[in-house]
């Protein structure tokens, strides 16, 4: 294949990572697909980077990777508050839980019970 092909290819992909991350619909369960899915399309990337004589990232396409980029950085910034608040949400129920529990050994009775005999 020539040099060109593979410049065409390697805007493909990048316009492909761009479309999933503007189909983004700003959840934590689907920027988790998001993510996934590009997984793929960077391992592209690098396969093209390996290519010896490939052209060097044009200015539409190093612009095009800086929106990815940004784009990215924005999904993870929301997957890493998800992470966070259901941590918090976790430490809640385990209180909550552990405070239950406390009371309800404080309100049983002992078993045997000397009295004096």
């Amino acid at each position: 294949m020539q040099n060109a092909d593979f410049a065409k290819q390697r805007l493909d992909v990048l316009l492909e990572m761009k479309q999933l991350f503007d189909s983004w619909d700003g959840t934590a369960t689907n920027g988790i697909k998001v993510i996934e899915k590009n997984k793929e399309h960077i391992a592209s990337l690098q396969r093209f980077d390996r290519i010896e004589g490939m052209s060097p990232i044009s200015k539409p396409e190093n612009e095009l990777l800086i929106q990815v980029i940004q784009k990215q950085k924005s999904v993870m910034y929301t997957l890493r508050n998800s992470k966070e608040e259901l941590l918090q949400q976790a430490k809640q129920v385990n209180q909550k839980s552990r405070i239950i529990e406390s009371y309800i050994n404080m309100k049983k009775t002992p078993v045997f019970v000397d009295r004096g005999m």
